[in-house]
């Protein structure tokens, strides 16, 4: 009785941590709790497909790029146990709210998840999450692929910017074409105005990422311009420099995206607080990569 007790606890969690995972955008932490396959539910048609538990985390991080906030709010689980396999369902009911508002600017969906779980060396994992949508208020284009000017272009650029607070270098340069250009044209001595190419890109961020203890640029608001490919992306820079002292910063980031990549990135930011919190040798230091070959 304890250990069934023990497992239906664990089995509510994780079905728990599933919404306040996706939630607070911790990809990594919600591609812990799946196995490697996961079996989901098209939204198309409504059939059901096995796909990589990484892709279907991809499809999430690319579908909430466009959104301000998800909130979900999961209750009333029903936990059945068969051995080493369960299937948990419940109660959920689900807001997102879009970046840039367009009529309502949010979207709200009811209905009821179920999970099915497999126990392994690790524990409990989801294999399998299905949606079931009882119903739905608000504008549906908050979800839309293509739904409104700039929605491409700011996915990719705040996922430009997720994969740089993450220090995975590879994701980041995966969204730069390889003519892109990098502008600051308010940059103080010591660091750089304009950078040309992919490959000058990626020497400045490895010196960057590599040159600090951390860094972290959390998105506080994004727009869409009139021209789809333009989107104008607000956020915060924050770095724990290598000698422990902190930086902290305002950024405006006007980003061009055409097929998908990022061609033209125009940084703007309050370079008086950047001198005063950076010295320049350690700007040298920190950018000294992106004057190499």
């Amino acid at each position: 009785m304890t250990e069934d007790l023990h497992a239906r606890l664990d089995i509510i969690e994780l079905c728990t941590k599933f919404g306040w995972y996706y939630d607070q955008r911790d990809w990594d932490r919600l591609a812990g709790i799946f196995t490697e396959q996961v079996t989901t539910r098209t939204s198309a048609d409504g059939e059901r497909r096995q796909v990589p538990a990484r892709d279907l985390i991809a499809s999430w991080t690319a579908q909430t790029a466009s959104l301000q906030s998800t909130q979900h709010q999961i209750t009333d689980h029903l936990v059945e146990l068969d051995g080493d396999r369960a299937t948990c369902t419940a109660q959920f009911r689900v807001r997102h709210i879009a970046v840039s508002p367009v009529r309502e600017g949010q979207l709200e969906n009811a209905g009821h998840f179920r999970f099915d779980l497999a126990r392994g060396a690790d524990g409990w994992r989801i294999a399998a999450v299905l949606p079931t949508i009882v119903w739905t208020s608000g504008d549906p284009a908050v979800l839309a692929p293509a739904g409104r000017p700039g929605q491409d272009a700011q996915a990719v650029g705040r996922r430009f910017l997720e994969r740089i607070s993450a220090k995975d270098l590879e994701g980041a340069f995966d969204c730069l074409a390889e003519d892109v250009r990098m502008e600051m044209p308010f940059a103080p001595p010591g660091s750089p105005t304009l950078l040309e190419g992919a490959a000058a890109l990626r020497r400045l961020y490895t010196g960057v990422v590599t040159s600090v203890r951390s860094i972290d640029l959390p998105v506080v608001d994004s727009q869409p311009f009139a021209d789809p490919q333009w989107a104008m992306i607000e956020y915060t820079g924050k770095m724990i420099q290598p000698d422990g002292q902190d930086y902290t910063n305002h950024y405006h980031g006007l980003f061009r995206v055409v097929d998908g990549k990022i061609k033209v990135y125009r940084e703007l930011y309050d370079t008086y607080r950047f001198a005063a919190q950076i010295p320049e040798e350690a700007r040298h230091a920190m950018f000294r990569t992106s004057d190499e070959g």
